[in-house]
């Protein structure tokens, strides 16, 4: 079994935001018991301008909070490639749980926003892969984290359209559509982008 932690973001000053931060904690408290590889996955968000990209990627920023936090850094995977949930769960099961035929994980996020990543990683990885899912509380107030819960809920919406002729196991489905079909090209509510920019 191998623990997967999902990227939050990168703030504008190019540290990690409080949300990735409990995640981190959360599988500190996990991995003391365990012992598993742990897998931190992303590059960067799509909110970046391409003129002005962080020059470190969400994944290494979370392996350096990992270290500080006592944990082997031989224990620890990165995946540099995704830049979002879906492509966290394609490029995981692509460039690590298949090379080493892993077939169970245990994956960390953030409750609110836990529902969206059962569906995407169930549905990416599919029946043959056991997966289990952990949820870190909200940093935010009690009024952010339910504004945060009903867009996730939105994004579920979406999510389930532009799958719903997915098989489930099938990640080839999303070959060549990554960041460029019209689900990618839905501006991003402005209070979203200073929620990760500023880090809290």
């Amino acid at each position: 079994m191998t623990i997967i932690i999902l990227g939050g973001g990168i703030t504008s000053k190019e540290t990690l935001p409080e949300q990735v931060k409990e995640r981190l904690k959360n599988v500190k408290t996990y991995f003391n018991k365990h012992k598993l590889n742990i897998l931190v996955c992303g590059k960067y968000s799509l909110d970046f301008d391409k003129n002005n990209l962080p020059k470190i990627t969400e994944a290494e920023l979370m392996k350096r909070y990992l270290i500080e936090l006592g944990i082997p850094k031989n224990k620890i995977f990165k995946e540099e490639k995704s830049r979002d949930s879906i492509s966290n769960a394609y490029y995981a099961k692509k460039l690590y749980f298949i090379p080493k035929k892993e077939k169970e994980a245990i994956i960390f996020t953030s409750t609110y926003h836990l529902e969206r990543a059962k569906y995407i990683f169930k549905k990416m990885f599919g029946k043959k892969y056991k997966l289990m899912f952990r949820g870190s509380p909200s940093p935010f107030s009690k009024v952010k984290t339910e504004k945060i819960i009903k867009r996730q809920k939105e994004i579920l919406k979406e999510t389930k359209k532009i799958t719903k002729n997915m098989k489930d196991g099938d990640h080839d489905f999303w070959k060549g559509k990554f960041y460029i079909i019209d689900y990618y090209k839905k501006e991003k509510p402005e209070w979203i982008k200073r929620l990760v920019a500023k880090g809290k």
